[in-house]
């Protein structure tokens, strides 16, 4: 068994990026791949030996050109292409990938953030958007700060894991980008499987609003551990979301928020007796209201949202209402109602 650990430093997006890069190195070279979360750090494991003559074969991992483009978005194209050709020089290079690996046998204290010599940009970890502001003194003039540097490593790593395991939607609101957090996964359901069937589930940001989007994602992502689960011995788990959304203000992308989605309640509706019954019904609430679809549903997917992040009585209560209302007026389109055993299962993970 290999085994490789990769201590948090506490900037979600930078962590696991860096876990599914990983992920994806072991991957390629011995065909097996498994990225769990610790708790403090984040564990990779294969049951197979890594052939290291197949590093060759990570090209698989590096040839989306917009993935690229999206990971790299806040920076010019010629800057995203000596960037990119840099990465991928540095990833197919036998000694490097050997000697990354090497430090990460042994379980150590969490990388150093601020030093090394590639910028950690908006697209790959929002809290890193601003750089770290300089001490402002009396009589000094203010400024913004630096930017945010690591080493060629931790850039290649987590580059590595954005361009494959990020699921990213634009509008004109702006950008989100979201990306799973693996309780226990093996690395190719997400990249080749459960990513690209959300990507051909979502098809954009939701006319609603950024949460809902993130919320219209969530569901995906479960529905998509419950199909490779049926599929196989292996069940697949994702313990939240990771999201940031941006907006563009003229010609720069400007941070907007950002923040975690939990999927507890949607995990205990997965285990329930009628689960795919209740989340296909909301898979398709929202599919149903996105673009191009119809419009003036934006209230009913808004508390939907709510009471799925949040599942208390009183969002249950508001959005509940405003589907019953929904189904009661002539004039508007149905989503069909719930029947009395699937509601009772609902309301029994409802906190009061």
């Amino acid at each position: 068994m290999n085994r490789y650990f990769l201590s948090k430093t506490g900037w979600e997006f930078f962590d696991v990026s860096r876990a599914y890069g990983v992920g994806i190195i072991v991957q390629t070279l011995s065909g097996d791949a498994v990225v769990s979360d610790m708790g403090g750090f984040y564990l990779v494991e294969s049951r197979k030996e890594l052939n290291f003559e197949n590093i060759d074969q990570i090209h698989q991992f590096l040839g989306d050109d917009q993935a690229w483009n999206w990971t790299f978005l806040t920076i010019g194209g010629k800057q995203r292409e000596t960037t990119k050709k840099k990465v991928t020089e540095f990833l197919e290079n036998v000694e490097n990938v050997r000697s990354m690996l090497n430090q990460l046998k042994e379980l150590k204290p969490p990388v150093s953030i601020g030093g090394g010599e590639y910028t950690l940009y908006q697209p790959m970890e929002l809290a890193a958007t601003k750089g770290i502001r300089d001490e402002i003194l009396l009589k000094k003039q203010y400024s913004e700060g630096t930017s945010i540097k690591v080493t060629v490593d931790d850039f290649s790593l987590s580059a590595l894991g954005h361009v494959n395991a990020t699921i990213r939607k634009f509008s004109n609101m702006g950008m989100i980008f979201a990306i799973p957090t693996p309780t226990k996964t093996r690395i190719l359901h997400l990249v080749r499987d459960i990513k690209k069937n959300i990507d051909d589930s979502v098809r954009g940001l939701h006319r609603a609003g950024w949460f809902p989007s993130v919320a219209q994602i969530a569901i995906n992502l479960v529905l998509e551990e419950l199909r490779v689960e049926e599929r196989g011995k292996f069940a697949p788990k994702f313990g939240s979301l990771i999201y940031g959304v941006v907006t563009k203000t003229g010609n720069q992308w400007k941070p907007l928020t950002g923040g975690i989605f939990p999927l507890d309640f949607l995990h205990q509706i997965a285990e329930s007796g009628n689960a795919k019954d209740v989340l296909n019904k909301w898979k398709d609430i929202f599919m149903r209201t996105a673009p191009p679809n119809m419009k003036g549903y934006e209230n009913l997917v808004v508390a939907l949202s709510e009471f799925i992040a949040n599942p208390s009585l009183s969002n249950y209560e508001r959005y509940i209402k405003l589907h019953l209302r929904n189904e009661l007026d002539k004039g508007r389109k149905k989503f069909g109602g719930y029947e009395e055993k699937i509601l009772e299962e609902v309301v029994s993970f409802v906190g009061v």
